[in-house]
Order: C-alpha cells, then sequence, then structure tokens
C-alpha cells in the first residue's frame, strides 16, 4: 500500500492560519453593519424559532440555503444544522443560519439574515480585469492565480456589492480579494492564512521517552498510526518549501532515536486527537475519521506551523535553533493547528479583525485545554499551564499567556502588550485587524471562566466553574453555534447559550460566562 517513500498532494502552495503572526496589512477592511440588514439573530424555541425555521424551509425550497454540514452530538440529541445564504445563486460571503435541535424539536436558530438584498447581479468588468485588479500589489512572483473566480454577494458598510473572489497564492501566503463587479475596485482584501499499528519507542526533542504508534509493512516501520479510527500519519518535508509533496519516514527496527522532532509531533498529534474524541466525541477534524497528515521539518529554519485548508495537513517549521526547539515539539502548538483545522470544519472564523481573532482565541483555548487533558500540571517543559507556546523556546520565554494577557508584549521590541479587555483591544491594520493580538481578550474570558481570577483592567473578579465544565461551553460555542462573521459580542450571546443548553438557564454556568465576558469588557 505505502510502496513509495513521497507522499504527494495535487494542490499547490496554499495554506492557513499560522500560529505566530508578522504585523502584515489587513488592507481595506470593512467590519460595519449593512443599511437594512437585519439583527444578528438569536430565537429561541417558541414563536421566533417556528416562524424562522418556516422561512428556513421556504428559503431552502427557493435554493437561497444550502445546507454545508450538520454535527451530531450526544448520539443525536442535539443536532446542529449550518446553512449558507444566497441571493439568486450567489453565495453572500461569511452569511449563514444554524438551525439548532434537541430531541428533534428547534430550540434556537442563530446566524445573520440577510432580507434585504437587491442589486443587480450582471457583472460590467471582466474576470481578467478583477485578476488583475486583485494583483495589485503583490510583487512577489512567486504568487500564482488560483483557477475561478466567482461572483459573490459582498455586505459592506455601505450596502451590497456583487463581487469576484480573486486568490493569490505562493508558498506561505493566500491573499483573498473582492474585487466589485461593477466598478472594478477592491472592496475588501485578506489574508487567508491561519497562521502534529504497531507500537515502537522514539525519544523526543527533550530526551523524554513516548509511544510510537507505527506501521509495519515490508520489513519496516512507518511513522503512520492505524490504530487510532483517523489514520495519522506523520511525514518529512526535508527542508523543502514544497507543501504539495513530503516524505514518508521509516525506522527500521522500531525504537525512533534519530529524529526527536517526528517522535513529538506523532505522539502530539496523537494526543490531540484522543482529547477531542474522549472530552468532546469529536472524530477527527472533520468528525468523520479523515486521516491526519502532520509534516515536519518545513523549509530551512522557518520559524512557524500552519495547517492548509486544501490538503488539510498540518505543516511545522524547525524555527531559529539558537533560540528554540523545532515547533512540532509543544503538544500545545500541534492541538493548536489541529483546532484551526476543526474550525476549518465547523464555524469556518473569517481570519481577519474580531472573527480572526475569536479563531485564534479558540486554538489557544484548545490548545491548552489539551495540555492540562495529557500532561502533569506545574510550571516548566511539558507541563499544563496557562501559557501557550512556551515549551519551544529554549530560555522558556512564555508565548502568549491566558491568565494574564497584558504580562507579554506582542512582539520583540514593539511596545504594545497584549490586551486583557476590549477597551485595550488593538483597531489597526497589522496583524490582519489584530487576529493574535486581539486573541487574548477571549482567551482571557476562558481562563476566568475555567480557572476564575480577577481582570486587571476592569477589576471584576470571576469565581472560575472549572476546566471541564468550562471546555464544553466553550466547545459547543465555537464548534455550534458560531459562524464566519461572528464577533466578540455574538461569542458572548453564543456561549451563553451554550451554558444555558447544557447547564440550564439559571445555572451558575451560564451566569459565570457572562460574568466573565463582563469582566474582560465584551457586552
Amino acid at each position: 500500500m505505502k510502496k513509495n517513500t513521497k507522499v504527494k498532494l495535487a494542490l499547490g502552495a496554499l495554506i492557513l492560519m499560522v500560529f505566530s503572526f508578522s504585523l502584515g496589512s489587513v488592507g481595506d477592511r470593512d467590519t460595519g453593519r449593512v443599511p437594512g440588514q437585519e439583527r444578528t439573530v438569536f430565537a429561541s424555541r417558541g414563536g421566533k424559532a417556528d416562524a424562522l425555521s418556516s422561512y428556513m424551509d421556504n428559503e431552502i425550497a427557493k435554493g437561497n440555503l444550502k445546507l454545508v454540514s450538520t454535527e451530531v452530538e450526544d448520539m443525536g440529541t442535539f443536532v446542529h444544522e449550518r446553512y449558507d445564504v444566497y441571493y439568486r445563486g450567489l453565495q453572500v460571503w461569511g452569511a449563514q443560519l444554524l438551525r439548532h435541535r434537541r430531541n428533534g424539536e428547534i430550540y434556537l436558530i442563530n446566524g445573520d439574515l440577510h432580507t434585504s438584498i437587491d442589486i443587480d447581479i450582471t457583472p460590467s468588468a471582466t474576470e481578467e480585469q478583477a485578476s488583475q485588479m486583485a494583483a495589485t500589489g503583490l510583487t512577489d512572483p512567486a504568487y500564482s492565480l488560483e483557477k475561478g473566480q466567482p461572483l459573490m454577494i459582498y455586505p459592506g458598510s455601505d450596502g451590497y456589492h456583487l463581487v469576484f473572489r480573486v486568490t493569490y497564492a505562493k508558498f506561505d501566503s493566500r491573499i483573498v480579494s473582492l474585487v466589485d463587479a461593477k466598478t472594478g475596485g477592491i472592496v475588501f482584501r485578506f489574508e487567508d492564512i491561519k497562521t502534529s499499528s504497531s507500537i515502537g519507542r522514539g525519544t523526543g526533542i527533550l530526551g523524554d521517552t513516548k509511544k510510537m504508534s507505527t506501521e509495519f509493512q515490508n520489513n519496516t516501520y512507518y511513522a503512520i498510526d492505524t490504530m487510532r479510527p483517523a489514520e495519522i500519519t506523520t511525514a518529512d518535508s526535508r527542508h523543502s518549501y514544497n507543501t504539495g509533496s513530503a516524505y514518508y519516514i521509516t525506522d527500521s527496527d522500531n525504537n525512533w532515536t534519530d529524529d526527536g522532532t517526528v517522535v513529538d509531533g506523532h505522539a502530539y498529534l496523537g494526543w490531540t486527537y484522543d482529547y477531542f474524541y474522549l472530552v468532546h466525541g469529536r472524530k477527527g477534524m472533520d468528525n468523520k475519521n479523515r486521516e491526519l497528515v502532520l509534516s515536519v521539518h518545513l523549509g530551512v529554519n522557518y520559524e512557524n506551523a500552519f495547517f492548509s485548508p486544501v490538503s488539510k495537513w498540518i505543516y511545522f517549521g524547525d524555527g531559529n535553533p539558537a533560540t528554540n526547539y523545532p515547533y512540532a515539539t509543544a503538544l500545545d502548538i500541534v492541538a493548536h493547528e489541529y483546532t484551526h483545522g476543526v474550525t476549518d470544519a465547523t464555524s469556518n472564523l473569517n481570519y481577519v479583525t474580531e472573527s480572526g481573532a475569536l479563531n485564534e482565541a479558540f486554538s489557544d483555548i484548545m490548545a491548552v485545554s489539551c495540555e492540562f487533558f495529557q500532561q502533569p500540571e506545574g510550571s516548566g517543559y511539558m507541563k499544563a499551564e496557562w501559557w501557550q507556546g512556551e515549551d519551544i523556546e529554549k530560555d522558556f520565554q512564555p508565548g502568549r499567556s491566558l491568565a494574564n494577557p497584558s504580562s507579554v508584549r506582542i512582539w520583540p521590541g514593539y511596545n504594545y502588550f497584549y490586551p486583557d479587555h476590549y477597551s485595550k483591544r488593538y483597531i489597526g491594520s497589522a496583524d490582519y485587524g489584530g487576529v493574535h493580538i486581539n486573541s487574548t481578550i477571549p482567551s482571557h474570558w476562558y481562563y476566568l471562566l475555567a480557572h476564575g481570577g480577577t481582570n486587571k483592567t476592569s477589576g471584576i473578579s470571576v469565581t472560575g466553574i472549572g476546566l471541564s465544565k468550562a471546555e464544553k461551553i466553550a466547545y459547543a460555542t465555537w464548534v455550534y453555534y458560531l459562524y464566519p462573521t461572528s464577533n466578540f459580542k455574538v461569542a458572548r450571546a453564543a456561549s451563553y447559550q451554550a451554558a444555558v443548553y447544557i447547564y440550564g438557564a439559571g445555572s451558575t454556568e451560564a451566569q459565570t460566562v457572562s460574568q466573565a465576558w463582563t469582566a474582560v469588557g465584551v457586552y
């Protein structure tokens, strides 16, 4: 079955969501509400939900709502349907309606309504003109145009626009531009980067011993885990920047001592799968046990890790050997990128401004929760604590802090600290509107919800409900109730609804969810 040594992908170098970030620009971004667009919907059971459900059924029959996915939990007790919104056959960018059932009965509908669209859908500009406009400012010749520039409807602050969605991609970047199909101007642009069976033994980077689930074939052991329902393959990019292919990794005696990065990444991807399955009942990134592939040694001292929405692989660079260990050698980084894969299959939060910050925040939230599930609590390497990415640093300098965000500078030499409160949020265009910077606001909310504490800015104290309850609320919020354009206010409402339907309307858990959001300044 695996006779060749090379793992091939029929795709270009298209990638999504980096773990760390550079101070890139969002470009022309637009986060306002649309004139005539109805409110964000949270319709609970009863008349409002029933009426909205009838509206949805009519729109489904007309082809204006198309089912994206159905998530089932608790053996069918809860069913969550996710629909994309269309207007005259064209998708409305980022718009979704979600319908939730418990025991067959609708108990909640949420999302964004777009009932006031009334625009001409005949383009004046051509696809070629749109592609030329989208190439503006992309000076790197490595960028190539992806096939297809679909027409869409974009809800802007000044009304609805007919647009071409045009994508240029290279090794570590994927620039998406929405070009007005009438005027030819760019109305929105963003970076779509969403910036780890037989049993062997292996030695990790720090000299620890880990079990290796491997596959024995043709007198050779492969770094392929066939013991979990989702097969896990760890591959080697061999320091190439070509994300379209990698190589199988083998060992002759199933005693893996030559490459600690392979051992750590292979084990940690399995541990991450186990966390999501044992705690949340999730079967892999897509909840269908699709194969999981992790590729190590990407590029030469490449200081990052990312999930690709095209290949659905996770890639890890080795980083700067003078200052850090390879990125696949930290459980929370592997879990962080895995979580981006789950986001890609569920809420698909747009990677810009507040929705992008939620995207990053939930990756940090699930990564830290995975650490506490799999590793002993404490300080130091391979210990569970409220930091993100600390294990790769050779001087053990922390990454992002969920407990005390404002204690950490966002970038060495950059005189700005991670915010712990909405009043301190970053509102500029760098970091794609602050997707990493502002992620600490919702991730600090999670810390207060789970652990408890006092927010330094507001002075509000919260008594935590414990990690096991908090992680269930966070998971339900992010997977079942959020949608691509969700902002912090939507996340507050969604997490409250999640707590209500897990623990009850008058529960301490639901009240604490709201208290923790208030503490971080989100109302």
